[in-house]
């Protein structure tokens, strides 16, 4: 965010479990990795799986009491990672290593990744303050080395305000080496320069300052607020600067505004999931009057949330729809045996859903409809349906109730084993031959996956593109 106003501000931080979704591919990596690693542009958990960050940031520092609600609040909304404010005692009260010990544990009792920022270099040129900031981590090094499986390290919140990519490039190839010097282990994240929305610094510097790390475990992360995020062209041009030098991107912070200013969220919600982009909204709750309209939550237990907060929580690309859960926390680990949906997806489904003879385990209806959750429109040419499963092969059914065909069966092109289950996939041809009409965005209504002769549990539903 923005730096006087941050600097004023008491910040953030939903209930309703239902789906949470996916955007993950299996990879091989080493026995001996260990906690999150990077592996071209993706970010590797300590299983050896892509994990994309879907998330929301947390005002630890100046609201500590309210984090234990929050946290539970924040995990209830599918979100796989909070970003939690801390201070190094620059400019406001130090979070000491007690407190830090308990937040990750309160991190890890909420199923969540933890990352750790400090919020005193904010908007600060003076590379004092990024000095600070290492050193801070470094008095906290066997705590953090002890959860590298659980915390990523964002060294310092928008440390340089100006929008150069050369001191900031020299600043953080001084702050990564000595902080491996150290002896830490996490993966590092940077922020880009000038708060965090000079993108080009990580285009023209990322790669040297990536190398400078000897263990090249370090990504990068862009604040996408009225400068970086303002236009659909924008975000997609950002995205992919960054991912073009050939390492891993999120975006850290994001709003609907910011300073009076249109930010085009939900460009960066959807191109971050057609990408496999991490995102991290801004934030939680605690924002000061003027920048009230940054909270994502009107109360810390997330009951009730903000017009910005439903969006980014229960959008079509939000976190509810496009977040699944690290597995350093459901156990699943890498295998080189199994086979998953080649490229990006949405999910409709993920969870366990069973029925028997001629019922339908999962029935999820398009958004046009109240209570629907994806948009028909993603049915395009280039994919196909996916379903895991084990038991009979399930049926696939389109449904409409507007001026498509009622009720039709798709049949599966392609069948296999994935996961320890069994796979179908439903190809766009053979959905457009049985339904009758491509106008999925306009008529179909609701798709279901169905046992046949016999029971059938569903594990999940997914469509699948390129």
């Amino acid at each position: 965010m923005s730096t006087a106003k941050r600097r004023a501000i008491s910040f953030f931080t939903a209930l309703v479990i239902c789906f949470s979704t996916v955007l993950f591919t299996k990879l091989d990596v080493s026995a001996e990795s260990t906690g999150f690693h990077v592996s071209g542009t993706s970010i590797l958990d300590a299983n050896g799986n892509s994990f994309v960050m879907r998330g929301i940031n947390v005002p630890h520092a100046w609201f500590t009491q309210n984090t234990s609600q929050s946290l539970a609040a924040i995990a209830a909304t599918g979100a796989n990672t909070v970003r939690i404010v801390l201070s190094d005692g620059e400019q406001y009260t130090k979070n000491n290593y007690n407190d830090v010990s308990n937040v990750i544990e309160m991190c890890k009792q909420n199923n969540l990744v933890c990352i750790l920022e400090v919020h005193d270099a904010t908007g600060k040129d003076e590379e004092s303050y990024l000095t600070n900031a290492v050193n801070y981590w470094i008095g906290l090094k066997d705590l953090l080395n002890a959860n590298k499986d659980y915390v990523i390290l964002n060294i310092a919140n928008e440390w340089y305000a100006t929008w150069s990519a050369f001191s900031w490039r020299s600043g953080y190839v001084t702050a990564i080496k000595n902080l491996r010097a150290a002896g830490i282990e996490n993966m590092l994240m940077v922020d880009a320069a000038g708060w965090g929305q000079y993108v080009d610094s990580i285009r023209i510097s990322g790669k040297t300052v990536f190398n400078a790390d000897p263990d090249k475990n370090t990504v990068f992360s862009i604040h996408m607020y009225e400068e970086a995020g303002k236009n659909e062209s924008t975000v997609k041009s950002n995205i992919d600067k960054c991912l073009n030098i050939g390492v891993p991107v999120v975006v850290g912070e994001f709003a609907w505004k910011h300073n009076g200013v249109d930010v085009d969220e939900a460009t960066i919600m959807s191109y971050c999931t057609q990408k496999n982009v991490g995102y991290l909204g801004w934030s939680w709750k605690g924002n000061n009057s003027d920048l009230a309209y940054l909270d994502i939550s009107n109360d810390w237990s997330g009951k009730s949330l903000t017009t910005w907060g439903n969006d980014l929580i229960n959008g079509t690309y939000g976190i509810r729809n496009t977040s699944k859960l690290c597995s350093v926390y459901t156990g699943e680990s890498s295998s080189s045996g199994s086979e998953t949906p080649v490229g990006n997806y949405i999910s409709l489904f993920e969870g366990t859903a069973t029925a028997s003879s001629w019922d339908q385990a999962v029935s999820v209806m398009t958004s046009k409809n109240d209570g629907g959750n994806f948009e028909g429109s993603i049915v395009t040419s280039d994919g196909y349906f996916y379903v895991e499963y084990t038991g009979k092969l399930p049926e696939l059914i389109l449904q409409s109730w507007s001026g498509g065909a009622n009720w039709v069966k798709v049949q599966a092109y392609e069948t296999g084993s994935a996961n320890g289950h069994s796979y179908a996939k439903y190809s766009y041809s053979s959905c457009v031959s049985a339904f009758g009409s491509n106008d999925f965005s306009g008529k179909l209504d609701q798709v279901h996956v169905g046992a046949t002769g016999s029971s059938v549990t569903v594990y999940n539903l997914r469509y699948c593109y390129n």
